[in-house]
């Protein structure tokens, strides 16, 4: 038998929905400030934009998931457990690649906090016949103030736990959709 509790506090349908919920809170963040301030960090064309897109993806996962436990949805926890896979190999690609891109791209964060926070532009894309653009944003001070490499070491840190937690998110679907069946097979449907 499979521990319906293990390290939460609360039952397995509402610890799920509680861990549902934080997670798509913070993933929803967590790709607004990569749609605002990406650009500063991450230097490829729209890098950015595609891991502020998954943690987007990821978020609205995660309320799908909070809305097929708040329902009892065998058909939703079903669907979920066979695509939160594909979620969490993506987001052990996408977990490497920024932290890769983190490192790999110091050079250019620190000539951005050396310069006052504007961005980083490769001179070898510049148009020598057009004005370079004005830049209205500007990196947040505090990222500069921390220091690169600990700021870059929290961030990889925190990449691994969200890692963790999709996994152990994944368990909890998994364990929930065969509480329903198994439920459903006995004729109890409500568990």
């Amino acid at each position: 038998m499979w521990c319906d509790n293990c390290l939460l506090i609360f039952p397995l349908r509402a610890g799920a929905m509680i861990l549902g919920t934080f997670m798509a809170i913070y993933q929803i963040v967590g790709a607004l400030l990569l749609f605002l301030y990406g650009d500063f960090f991450f230097f490829h064309k729209y890098e950015a934009s595609i891991y502020g897109g998954y943690a987007l993806l990821q978020g609205l996962v995660g309320l799908l998931a909070v809305l097929g436990f708040g329902r009892r949805s065998t058909l939703m926890t079903r669907v979920l457990v066979r695509t939160y896979v594909v979620i969490i190999i993506l987001g052990a690609i996408r977990g490497s690649l920024m932290a890769w891109s983190l490192f790999y791209g110091q050079d250019h964060i620190r000539w951005e906090c050396d310069h006052g926070g504007k961005r980083w532009i490769d001179p070898s894309t510049l148009d020598p016949n057009m004005p370079q653009p004005i830049e209205t944003r500007l990196m947040p001070e505090t990222f500069c103030y921390v220091g690169l490499r600990t700021a870059a070491g929290y961030f990889a840190f925190f990449l691994a736990l969200d890692f963790v937690l999709m996994c152990y998110f994944y368990f909890l679907i998994w364990r929930y959709n065969v509480r329903l069946y198994n439920n459903w097979c006995e004729g109890t449907y409500y568990p």
